[in-house]
């Protein structure tokens, strides 16, 4: 690549260096996918063939006097180890025939001496082969190369030509994949819209639903106020029709009485007088004594089962239990939110003990210049709600019984409170009297507020 580089000029390098990329050992080029300067790029192309050619012959230009360099070399080496080796012998030979050896060695040292001849001979022609074959190696490498260097030419060519024929096919996907993004940044856009619209109509329909809760709620609050009520008034009713009914038996017996006394009076018979006027009709009889009990008559029909009796007067009350063991301290409470403005003003008539918070605890009254409880007869949501919002809570969350935050002391104030949930605060309820000694401390009402 730093060839590539330093034969084109420094404007084209880039083109060069992401253009083609060349592998020598597998011969095969890699083409990009725009089809840009492409006349440029086979004029750069034949040009880099001219120059990888021209490289090639310099190559073999230095390598082929280096080979005979060395070549000559090792054959001097060898001519010199030659010329040593036949020295000894001569020698060697002298001195054997110096001293006299005998036939049977001089054979001996003649076949050595060919012997290291023909060895010497083997050398060279194994030398003068390897450097045959170094050669006609190379030889068959650059041809093998420009072979492949054409073949490389000739798919760059055909690629060229494909590349060119499908480039509009690939300016149409590139527009294709344009409007895909547009048409995906689209629909990403209306899901977002589509969820947030969700997400407001969910919190909406769970608003409408809590709303809808709390009207069923104080609905129903209601619906059992006034069946307490009129039960009530039914009980009140039927004690009138009962003193009603005592008060004609009273008269009637009273009238009975007159009666029997009118006929016990003796008169004085006189002479008759005149006829007198038809007089008015008189007053019913009183009743007569009752008759023989008639025979037995046959059973009537079972009749249709009467309607349901008022509940029984409440029980005594039992003996308060014995006061269990305080218990362990709780954790403290989180700090609550900041209240709504606009509420009721907190009533200084009524307060909450013994609760864990302000908005919970054991109900008491201030009355007649001291603080008392509420029994839990008849104590309910409504009443509860009537008590949170004279303190100014919002709404009330449970009602307790049987001194839930721990029995208070002093007077019990009241019991049997009826109240519709309306009411701003207790006093405003039914109350049947201040006072009460049917409960006792064990049966003091509590309340948990909405803070």
């Amino acid at each position: 690549m730093e060839d590539c580089k330093n034969f084109f000029n420094q404007e084209d390098a880039d083109i060069c260096s992401e253009s083609v990329k060349f592998d020598a050992q597998s011969m095969t080029t890699l083409l990009p996918l725009s089809s840009k300067n492409v006349p440029a790029l086979q004029e750069k192309l034949k040009s880099f063939k001219t120059a990888l050619i021209a490289l090639y012959l310099f190559v073999f230009v230095i390598l082929i006097p280096i080979i005979g360099i060395v070549a000559a070399q090792l054959l001097q080496w060898k001519t010199k180890s030659c010329t040593v080796d036949s020295i000894n012998a001569n020698d060697s030979s002298q001195n054997l025939t110096g001293k006299g050896s005998s036939i049977e060695d001089e054979v001996r040292f003649q076949e050595m001496v060919t012997e290291k001849i023909s060895n010497m001979e083997k050398k060279i022609q194994y030398i003068s082969e390897s450097a045959a074959l170094n050669s006609e190696h190379f030889q068959n490498f650059s041809m093998m190369s420009d072979q492949r260097f054409n073949d490389v030419l000739l798919q760059l060519g055909i690629l060229n030509s494909s590349v060119t024929e499908n480039e509009h096919i690939i300016d149409e996907i590139l527009k294709s994949q344009i409007s895909l993004n547009i048409t995906l940044l689209v629909l990403k856009f209306k899901s977002v819209l589509l969820s947030n619209k969700i997400r407001q109509n969910t919190l909406k329909q769970q608003e409408d639903s809590n709303e809808l809760e709390e009207r069923v709620r104080n609905a129903s609050a209601e619906i059992m106020s006034v069946k307490e009520k009129q039960v009530y008034l039914e009980q009140e009713i039927k004690e009138e029709v009962k003193l009603l009914n005592n008060i004609t038996s009273d008269l009637r017996l009273k009238d009975w009485e007159h009666s029997q006394t009118l006929k016990n009076i003796t008169l004085v018979q006189g002479p008759p007088g005149p006829p007198g006027q038809k007089g008015d009709r008189g007053f019913t009889g009183a009743q007569g004594p009752a008759g023989l009990q008639g025979p037995i008559g046959p059973p009537g029909l079972k009749g249709d089962q009467g309607l349901t009796g008022f509940p029984g007067s409440r029980g005594l009350p039992g003996p308060p239990g014995r006061v269990g063991r305080p218990g362990n301290t709780g954790p403290k409470g989180q700090k609550g939110e900041v209240g709504n403005r606009g509420m009721l003003a907190a009533s200084k008539t009524v307060r909450l003990v013994g609760g864990g918070g302000p908005h919970e605890g054991r109900v008491e009254v201030f009355h007649d210049g001291q603080w008392g409880t509420i029994c839990d007869d008849h104590w309910e949501l409504r009443n509860g709600q009537v008590i949170c919002r004279s303190l100014g809570y919002s709404g009330v969350r449970s009602v307790h019984k049987g001194a839930y935050f721990g029995e208070g002391t002093g007077p019990i104030w009241l019991s049997d409170v009826f109240c519709f949930g309306r009411e701003s605060i207790i006093e405003e309820c039914n109350i049947k009297k201040w006072g009460v000694r049917s409960c006792s401390h064990a049966e003091d009402a509590g309340v948990l507020c909405i803070s």
